[in-house]
């Protein structure tokens, strides 16, 4: 048995939104965010096979230039590791659920739950690479909303599928490099202003006053999101390493997704500090 704690501080910046049009210079923006994480988790080992996590932690984000989206989030989970028969290159399989608690300082319209499930199985092809392959499932899910405010919000109401594929190589000992292919199949919000395109075949609409530009009281861009279904192609790339008592991880995504007859593309870049105590 063992316990531990964990305190994480995430920096992510580059947080690009685009529209589904996209010759329209104001719908797309950026953002810096910061996140601060606190948590614990339970380890406990069942015999040489098995593994089981219990954690939970709690993490507030800051937004720099869209502060309506700041919120809390309160997470829960766990996960369960398992190998058939032991050995350096056997294979091993993986399962974890998380839900999560979204509370946002001025976006009704975003708070829920949010579940996740990831099944995985994992092998290592030589001593400093290890090979990942899996499926995970993702759902918003409304809490202690009224059927008019669901339908009011339904643009935010995503769930999709995804299958993944990945990489770790051990640089050199607790250096890794570490990289993510995945498809995704489901929906996707997008926001744009003036209202959405009638060529756009989305399933839902809502305000998002979020994004909103006014520079008079009688002067306002309005902005609305959508949900579309859409087929999606993630990428990540990263590093993880040592930095005194503090692990690092420094991550790169990129995502290229068509629905609703158009197309979406977004990056983001993280950098993350994660101390173990």
């Amino acid at each position: 048995m063992a316990l531990a704690g964990i305190r994480r501080c995430n920096f992510r910046s580059s947080m690009k939104i685009t529209s589904a049009d996209p010759t329209k210079d104001e719908d797309q923006v950026s953002d810096l965010v910061s996140t601060v994480s606190i948590g614990a988790g339970h380890l406990r080992k069942n015999g040489v096979s098995n593994q089981w996590i219990v954690s939970g932690y709690a993490s507030y984000s800051d937004h720099e230039e869209y502060d309506d989206l700041d919120h809390l989030s309160i997470t829960g989970g766990f996960s369960w590791i398992h190998q058939p028969s032991v050995g350096y290159s056997s294979f091993w399989f993986g399962v974890s659920a998380n839900a999560t608690i979204l509370e946002y300082r001025d976006s009704d319209a975003r708070e829920g739950i949010f579940f996740d499930l990831d099944l995985n199985i994992n092998r290592r092809l030589t001593t400093r690479v290890v090979r990942h392959l899996g499926y995970r499932y993702t759902d918003l899910v409304f809490l202690n909303k009224s059927a008019s405010e669901e339908s009011r919000d339904a643009a935010f109401d995503t769930a999709a599928h995804e299958i993944y594929m990945g990489l770790d190589y051990e640089i050199m000992p607790f250096v890794d490099l570490f990289a993510e292919y995945a498809y995704r199949h489901g929906g996707i919000t997008s926001t744009v202003s003036g209202g959405v395109d009638a060529s756009v075949d989305y399933e839902a609409q809502s305000e998002d006053p979020v994004f909103n530009q006014c520079t008079s009281p009688s002067s306002c861009s309005h902005r609305y999101s959508y949900r579309v279904v859409s087929d999606m192609q993630k990428l990540n790339i990263g590093i993880a390493f040592p930095l005194s008592r503090v692990n690092m991880d420094i991550t790169a995504s990129y995502f290229d997704a068509d629905g609703g007859g158009k197309h979406y593309e977004n990056w983001m870049a993280k950098l993350g500090l994660v101390w173990n105590f």
